[in-house]
């Protein structure tokens, strides 16, 4: 959720300001620009650790012993690895209401919507940023940013000479780009079934998935929401009614 419905931050290129983070080790793609366009998954899940590298430096992120980490410990207690993923779960310090994951299963959960959240409300959020990652919701926009910023720069470049040669700022906008986009409406859809299966196979409350997205509604409404979330995660209300309709009919 770098933005809920979870927004997930996607992890791209732009945000690997990491000293020692090696551009070829993360797209060595070799060739034109333009074979940003078939990322492998490898490259994908580097470009997202790189991401969590540079969110977990810059976030203050809570202690073994903090009641956050401790209570996200025992939720995703059994969501460690989930259908043959691995996943890893911290806690940023913030009132901000956020969450999001990275391409390579890291989910960042801010406290400010922990405190928002009931425990079922928050598994159907975590199942939510975990439904985009197992489907790999964000490659096409790490791919579509990518591809936007290269064909501003000199055509025959290989992906290497690329990143080497892309200013700070457009990293930024890079960055920035990817993180603001929307998902599309099924995208949208699919995580959001794929969060009210999470509830039902952790044998929590399915209501959930509904009551969560009214309170993020709410929030929207109120200006309660991280501009993030709010770009990356629209309708809530609507994804809301479209959810009481499946548990009305037994999905």
């Amino acid at each position: 959720m770098k933005k809920l419905v979870l927004a997930t931050v996607l992890g791209t290129v732009a945000l690997t300001g990491c000293a020692n983070l090696d551009v070829g080790s993360v797209m060595n793609v070799g060739g034109s620009l333009f074979k940003a366009a078939t990322l492998s998954d490898q490259e994908m899940h580097a470009i997202g650790l790189a991401t969590t590298q540079k969110y977990d430096a810059e976030s203050k992120v809570a202690g073994s012993k903090s009641k956050y980490t401790q209570r996200l410990n025992k939720l995703t207690r059994n969501l460690k690895t989930y259908e043959g993923k691995t996943l890893s779960y911290k806690v940023y310090l913030s009132n901000e209401v956020n969450a999001f994951v990275t391409p390579s299963g890291d989910v960042r959960v801010y406290s400010g919507l922990m405190d928002k959240m009931t425990d079922d409300e928050l598994v159907f959020v975590l199942g939510h940023e975990i439904g985009h990652f197992v489907h790999q919701h964000s490659k096409g926009r790490v791919r579509t940013q990518y591809l936007a910023i290269a064909a501003q720069q000199a055509a025959g470049l290989s992906s290497n000479a690329l990143l080497a040669s892309l200013s700070q700022s457009q990293l930024g906008e890079l960055a920035k780009g990817v993180v603001n986009a929307q998902y599309s409406q099924s995208n949208e859809y699919e995580a959001d079934a794929y969060g009210l299966k999470v509830l039902k196979e952790t044998n929590r409350n399915p209501q959930a998935a509904v009551t969560s997205l009214r309170k993020l509604a709410s929030l929207s409404e109120s200006g309660g929401l991280a501009e993030a979330l709010l770009g990356s995660h629209p309708d809530s209300n609507k994804r809301a009614d479209r959810i009481e309709k499946m548990l009305a009919s037994g999905k």
